[in-house]
This record gives structure tokens, sequence and C-alpha cells, in this order.
């Protein structure tokens, strides 16, 4: 008697399972999902066959992409208005590094930690991109690509890649005694959010920490005054021409490229630039991590950008957005953005996949670099302090302050901005 009863049982639990993927189905049928996202700039057909997959994963379903103007700033005003707004006509939307704890905090994107945990974040993905996007315990994106500031070096000018300041500084001085003309080194040193990078990126060489444990920006310490008196250094002692306080990436990267410096930070994007056919430099130009005090490799400023899902949404469209960022963020999806896009993988496994290392041997070789990548300051106030660490920053690199008068009035003030924010 009890064979039948089972047979029943399951065929029962067979119906049901069949029922609610049925409904689940019929719900999904007739679906409209937003994506807004900033230009790849590539050729359009593998990003656009990416999409299809998951239309064809998902019948009845239509996904729309809109896409946003280049600018990070201008992204992130548009996000500001619409999302203050309360804005519900886009699920999937994309969020910079330091947007994702402004944008929690304001309850403008959902928390996705039941579908995306983030314990399963930290196995599958890079520590600097998982930093980024929890908040407080809980996931508010997902890493979709990310970048990271590199060293790029002349190799026809100097034996290897400096691994300390000093050596940097040496090399560099060394080169241009025997090259007249050509300047040490370039970077990003006018007064915007590059700058910052910078400043971080030689804080860190300098064994400082971004955060204290409490939460604090912590910017009046011996590591602080140590990374921006190194800074000025550079451009006191010669290694970096002055012209550099009104760098931005391009600027330094035609300077490097027309073969008139020997090192450069900037991102990894400067690579295929250098080696284009009629480069001046191309086939003389090495990458290495950012050199720091003690030798270790250094530790390049997160970049890049993350998946997230508008807080305004129903649940019904929110399950679906889900499913997308899951889509988008998948393996596969990498590796289409890295071989197609030169987007650089946030998931760690993927710098192992051969079809990376023949597709984009580049991009394979950044794993140490991109482990090492660390977020600026994460916290939902970073887009309200901005301003003032941009601002006494360049005052510090300018000669204007000192590094010590610099960061006293930068803390004070982003203490005060934290504190009303709270």
């Amino acid at each position: 008697m009890a064979r039948p009863f089972f047979f029943s049982l399951v065929l029962g639990l067979v119906l049901v399972t069949l029922g609610c993927r049925r409904g689940e189905g019929e719900r999904e049928r007739g679906a409209r999902l937003v994506l807004k996202y900033q230009p790849l700039w590539g050729p359009p057909e593998p990003f656009r066959e990416l999409l299809a997959g998951f239309e064809e994963a998902h019948p009845g379903v239509t996904l729309v992409t809109e896409a946003l103007p280049n600018s990070s700033d201008l992204a992130h005003q548009f996000f500001l208005t619409s999302l203050e707004g309360g804005a519900a006509d886009f699920d999937v939307l994309v969020a910079d590094v330091v947007w994702v704890p402004e944008f929690a905090r304001a309850g403008w994107i959902a928390d996705l930690s039941e579908a995306f945990p983030p314990e399963r974040l930290r196995e599958e993905f890079l520590p600097g991109p998982v930093e980024a996007v929890v908040v407080e315990g809980r996931t508010y994106a997902v890493p979709w690509y990310l970048d990271v500031g590199v060293l790029y070096y002349r190799t026809d000018l100097v034996p290897r890649a400096p691994r300390t300041y000093a050596e940097l500084e040496r090399f560099a001085l060394d080169a241009k005694a025997k090259a007249p003309g050509v300047q040490g080194f370039v970077w990003q040193g006018r007064q915007y959010e590059g700058l910052s990078c910078n400043v971080y990126e030689a804080l860190w060489g300098h064994g400082g920490q971004a955060l204290g444990e409490d939460g604090r920006v912590l910017l009046d310490t011996e590591a602080g005054r140590e990374a921006l008196g190194y800074l000025r250094g550079l451009l006191t002692r010669g290694v970096s021409p002055e012209t550099v306080m009104g760098f931005g990436e391009e600027e330094a990267r035609r300077v490097f490229q027309e073969g008139r410096a020997v090192f450069m930070r900037n991102w990894p994007y400067a690579w295929s630039e250098a080696q284009k056919e009629g480069s001046p430099i191309r086939g003389k130009v090495g990458m290495a991590p950012l050199p720091t005090v003690s030798g270790e490799p250094g530790f390049g400023t997160l970049g890049g950008y993350q998946l997230a899902v508008n807080a305004k949404v129903s649940p019904e469209r929110k399950k679906l957005a889900e499913k997308l960022i899951a889509h988008l963020t998948s393996p596969e999806a990498n590796l289409v953005l890295a071989v197609h896009y030169a987007r650089n993988p946030p998931r760690a496994a993927v710098y192992d996949d051969a079809r990376l290392k023949q597709g984009s041997p580049f991009i394979a070789s950044l794993r140490e670099m991109v482990e090492r990548a660390r977020p600026r300051p994460v916290t939902p106030y970073y887009n309200l302090i901005s301003d003032v660490l941009q601002s006494e920053f360049s005052a510090a690199v300018a000669g204007i302050r000192t590094p010590e008068e610099a960061l006293g009035r930068a803390q004070k003030q982003v203490d005060h901005l934290m504190g009303e924010g709270r």
C-alpha cells in the first residue's frame, strides 16, 4: 500500500514544481526590463549577443538598454536626480565603486544579499571589488568590471620596473641625464578625483590605511604626511615636471606615448594606446605594480563599475533584475567584456581561463595588480567629502600648504561633514 502513496506523492511534487515554474514564466512573460549603463566602447555585436542570451533564457521578457553619458560625473548627477525623485522607469543601473555606499544609505538601491550573499561574493570575486559593494554586511551591488592604477615604464631607458620609491627616483633621474628632454615620472596631479587616486596609492605605499576601524576617514596621519611629502618631493627634486599639476589621465598618456617621459602612473587602457601602430614607444613599454617604500608590490586604486537594482521597482521586477545581474556578471560575461571590450574581470577564476589568456593575454597578465586593488574610503559620505580631499591634496602637491597643514585642515572638514551627514 505504501508504493501507490509514494508515487502519488512524487507525482504531486512534480506537478507543483511545474506549476511554480509555469507561474514564474507567466509572470515574466510580457515583462520589460531596463538597464542603464555607460558605453563599453567596442564592437556592439558581442554585447548584443550577451543580452540576447538573457532574453532567450527568459522568453517574453523585453530587455531595453539605455546608454548614459560617458562622463562619470554626469552619470552620477543623473542618478542623483532620478533616484532621489523616486524614478522607477529603469531596473538595473551601473554604479561607480564610490557610489554604492552612498546610494545604499539613501535607500536608492535594493539589498541583494539574498540573491548574492556576501560570503559567496568573497569566494568568487576579488577582494577589492567585494569590499566596494558590501555595506555593513549586506550586498547592494555586484561587481561588473574593474580598473586599477598601474605603473608604466620605458624598457629602453631603465633596467627594470622600480620596486621602491627610491628606485623610481634614481632610475628616472639617471634616464633623464642620458636622454635630455625626457621627463621622469608623469601622473595625475590636477585638482580632480584622479589626484585623490594618486594620493591614496601613495598613502597605501607608505603603509597607511584609508579608514579606521570606527569608519573614520583617516587623513592626518604619519603615512598621509609622508605620502603627500613624497608627491610634492617628486616636483621639487625634478623627478616629475611641474606640469603634472595640470595633468589628468590623457595629458599624462600623451606625454608618455610621445616618448617624453620615463614613467607614468595610469590605468590599463593606456597599454593598447601605447602599442598602436605609429606609437613612438611601441614595443618599448613595460607595466608593473606601483612601487612602495618597502619594495613590496603596491596597491593600485580600484576603479570600475558594479550593477545594482533600483529600490523602487516591484518585487517581481527585482527578481528579474537579479537574474539579469547574475547573467551579466557570470564568468562567461566577464570573458566577453574582457576579450571584446578590454574590461578587467572582477572574478578571480577568469584570469586562469585559457580563453582569456589566448584572447587577451594583456588582461590575463594583470592578475597580480587587480588582486591588490583597493577602493577609496568605503563610506556613504565619499562624494560629500571628495571636494575637500581634492582641494587640500592639491594645495599640498602645489606647495601652497605643507602636508601637515593640508591634512589637518582636511581632517577637520571631513570629520565635520561626516558628523553632519550622520
